[in-house]
């Protein structure tokens, strides 16, 4: 702050005191109450500031759940070789081992080559 706003501040409340002895008992005692009450007011915390914001935490939360947690529909492949793409159900019922779902890549690659031989 510059030199002119300190002094302004200075004479601003020199004058305000000066006003304020000149109070009568009863208006300094009704000023005095109502600075109180104000003052009881504000430093009452808000209660609806916990509400309103479990609130919108919760709907905030249940939009990202719901926007983030849709899977993408998987690309409907037909069952071949060639793409090798095999469900989970496929591998859960069926009766070959691990090592054959494993070696899936090589068996496509192994079709291909007889087709192009074939051909």
């Amino acid at each position: 702050m510059s030199e002119l706003d300190h002094s302004w501040v200075k004479q601003a409340k020199a004058v305000l005191d000066q006003s304020a002895e000149g109070l009568d008992g009863a208006t300094a005692s009704r000023l005095n109450r109502a600075r109180q009450a104000a003052l009881a007011q504000r430093a009452r915390p808000l209660r609806w500031y916990l509400p309103a914001g479990l609130v919108s935490a919760s709907v905030l939360l249940l939009a990202l759940f719901t926007w983030h947690g849709r899977a993408p529909e998987p690309a409907e492949f037909p069952l071949t070789a060639k793409n090798a793409a095999v469900s989970d159900i496929d591998l859960v019922s069926s009766d070959d081992s691990l090592e054959f779902y494993q070696d899936l890549e090589f068996y496509a690659w192994l079709d291909a080559q007889d087709q192009d031989l074939g051909s």
